[in-house]
């Protein structure tokens, strides 16, 4: 009899725990879906945390006035893409990417941008020159075309100079006209 009675007792202390388990899961996951980065699509598809998608757009239409196109080859990441990178990596099969949870790709806050595969490209010249103005930065050295927000710790640039210090190009008011009279 005290085998049955066990038993009863059992299952008695599970239904009376697991509200409790079951209200902490859905707090935790409460939880991670406000850690979770508001997420905004930007052109191509591609989606950024919502206050860098809006610089970005505005950096973007700064750049096309310039004449320069800013293309976008990957932005937001999932922690499973992440980590997929990041093995292939490892393996010597891929390109550098950073562990799973460490990249900014996964907050939505790096962007990587086609440069045209050499710091003199005309593009990333651009962006060198002006993507402080909207709280980029270049923050891998070995990757010219990763560019993170972080409008906290990026240093805006000098009056009349660009993001790197160079005086920035300033057309030259008009001379005015010359009046000529003629005395004979």
């Amino acid at each position: 009899m005290s085998v049955p009675l066990l038993r009863w007792g059992l299952v008695l202390l599970v239904c009376l725990l697991a509200p409790v388990g079951f209200a902490q899961d859905v707090k935790k996951a409460q939880k991670a879906k406000a850690k979770a980065p508001r997420l905004v699509r930007i052109h191509g598809g591609h989606r950024l945390h919502r206050d860098a998608a809006a610089s970005f757009e505005r950096m973007t239409a700064a750049a096309r006035e310039s004449g320069q196109s800013l293309l976008v080859t990957s932005a937001w990441r999932s922690y499973q893409q992440q980590r997929y990178l990041w093995r292939l990596y490892r393996k010597g099969k891929g390109a550098k990417a950073a562990r799973p949870g460490r990249s900014n790709h996964n907050r939505g806050l790096a962007v990587d941008l086609v440069v045209g595969g050499e710091l003199e490209s005309p593009t990333y010249e651009w962006l060198a020159g002006n993507a402080c103005r909207f709280g980029f930065r270049r923050t891998v050295a070995s990757e010219p075309w990763h560019w993170e927000y972080r409008p906290r710790s990026t240093p805006a640039p000098g009056d009349g100079e660009d993001c790197l210090g160079r005086p920035v190009n300033v057309e030259p008011e008009p001379a005015p006209a010359v009046v000529r009279t003629d005395a004979s």
